[in-house]
C-alpha cells in the first residue's frame, strides 16, 4: 500500500479523504476500498490528461460538452490555464484529403459498429493523421448527421450540440 500511495500527489489524497469518499473515517482501512479508489484516482488523472491534451490540440467546446460536460466558462478557463491562444471565427472546411485521413484512421481503430468512440479515439485519430479534434469532430458530426453508406461510424452524437 505505501508504494501505492507514493505514486499519488497532494490533490489526489485531498480527493480520496474528502466528504465523498469515506477512507479515513475511525477504524481499520478496508485494503480493497483503498485500491479501487487509487484506480479510480489514477483513472481520472489520466482523463484529465487526455482532455488537456485534446484541449491543447484545439478541441472545439461542443466536443469538450459531449466528453467532459464542459460549459463555455470552464472552457474559456481551462485554455487560459493551458495557456491557449483560440481564433475567433468558423473554422476552415476539411479538403478531401483530410476527410479520407480521418475515416482511414478511424477505420484502423477497429471499433465494433455498437461502440461509440471516446475521447482517447479521438486523441488517437488527432496523433496518427495530424489534424486538430476541431477538423476530426466537424467530419465525424457531419457523417452521422448523413452517414455515408459504409463509413459513418455508429451513432454517438444523438442529442449533442454542434
Amino acid at each position: 500500500a505505501a508504494e501505492v500511495a507514493a505514486s499519488l500527489s497532494l490533490m489526489d489524497l485531498d480527493h480520496l479523504t474528502s466528504l465523498h469518499f469515506p477512507l479515513l473515517r475511525e477504524g481499520p482501512i478496508d485494503r480493497d476500498l483503498f485500491h479501487r479508489l487509487v484506480d479510480h484516482v489514477h483513472r481520472v488523472r489520466a482523463l484529465i490528461s487526455v482532455r488537456d491534451e485534446l484541449l491543447a490540440r484545439d478541441a472545439p467546446l461542443p466536443m469538450m460538452h459531449h466528453f467532459f460536460g464542459m460549459d463555455a466558462g470552464e472552457y474559456a478557463e481551462c485554455g487560459r490555464r493551458l495557456g491557449l491562444i483560440r481564433l475567433a471565427g468558423r473554422p476552415s472546411e476539411p479538403e478531401e484529403a483530410e476527410e479520407a485521413a480521418v475515416w482511414q484512421a478511424y477505420k484502423a481503430l477497429q471499433k465494433p459498429k455498437d461502440e461509440d468512440l471516446t475521447p482517447e479515439d479521438y486523441l488517437e485519430i488527432c496523433k496518427s493523421t495530424g489534424l486538430s479534434p476541431r477538423t476530426i469532430w466537424l467530419v465525424i458530426c457531419r457523417a452521422l448527421a448523413n452517414p455515408p453508406p459504409g463509413t459513418a461510424p455508429h451513432r454517438q452524437a444523438e442529442g449533442q450540440t454542434r
